[in-house]
């Protein structure tokens, strides 16, 4: 949930579709959530905030990526560009990122009066004897087609969430009872079952070629080794999902271009037995 908040918020703010990758959850107590704001710009609430935001933090390259969207300016141009001129900037950001994940974790309309307050001076945030959850998000940096580091940056945009542990827990209770209600409706289960199947998330591979090796060959495979695809075809990739039985082939495509992204034109329509399967669950 919060992730889908993060990307919707990286399109509203930097105009790039990102899957941002949650790489640290922390639980903390008291002033102990403080940690790791020290590289970022670190935001919160200049009045009692409802929800479970606690405070928000955008590190160095994602506040300068901001300016530069802001700016129509390329990143790399603003590499030396003030401290304070980088606060200023992200804040707007912030205040977007604070409203977005509110809206996601309460589903109440954000409050439109929301004023944030520097961190570094907004003196004692945190309650001694209240638990966090402190969690930090990478932006598009895995090298990716939709990573930022294709663009010149060296370093990693990020951003930090801090909760408040009790609300996340309410939050997780309440997805969890609205999950399980409608099994005592439904005592064959059948319609529950195909509405959980329709709404699981699968990862699609397009795939340009595949090939056979041996465990041995694979073992032995270098940095810069040339892998050889005789069956390669532009204009024939297979689209195929990942499950748990292995690879489903679902339909073929073309690889080209779309809004200066890479993209697959599907040539075929999904296969019969996957609709077939489906529509028979």
């Amino acid at each position: 949930m919060l992730s889908l908040a993060i990307g919707q918020w990286a399109q509203e703010v930097y105009g790039l579709t990102i899957v941002p990758t949650i790489s640290s959850r922390k639980v903390l107590t008291g002033n102990e959530s403080a940690v790791g704001f020290e590289e970022s710009y670190a935001f919160v609430s200049a009045s009692e905030a409802e929800g479970p935001v606690v405070a928000v933090a955008i590190n160095t390259p994602g506040a300068r990526k901001y300016a530069a969207t802001r700016l129509r300016q390329d990143a790399s141009s603003l590499k030396n560009a003030p401290d304070l001129f980088l606060r200023l900037m992200s804040e707007h950001a912030a205040r977007a990122l604070w409203l977005r994940m509110g809206a996601s974790a309460t589903k109440l309309a954000p409050a439109a009066s929301l004023r944030l307050a520097d961190f570094s001076a907004s003196g004692d945030t945190f309650g001694q004897d209240t638990t966090y959850l402190c969690l930090l998000y990478t932006l598009g940096g895995d090298g990716g087609e939709d990573s930022w580091l294709i663009e010149g940056d060296e370093d990693t945009p990020e951003i930090q969430l801090v909760l408040k542990m009790e609300d996340v827990k309410k939050i997780v209770r309440t997805l969890q009872e609205s999950t399980e209600a409608p099994v005592s409706q439904d005592l064959s289960g059948r319609d529950v079952l195909r509405k959980r199947v329709r709404s699981t998330t699968v990862v699609l591979d397009a795939v340009l070629d595949s090939m056979s090796m041996t465990i041995g060959e694979c073992s032995r495979m270098e940095v810069g080794q040339v892998i050889a695809l005789p069956g390669a075809k532009m204009d024939k990739l297979v689209l195929s999902a990942d499950t748990v039985s292995g690879s489903l082939p679902i339909s073929q495509g073309e690889l080209g271009a779309w809004k200066g992204f890479r993209a697959l034109k599907l040539r075929l329509p999904v296969a019969e037995n996957v609709i077939r399967e489906i529509a028979e669950i």
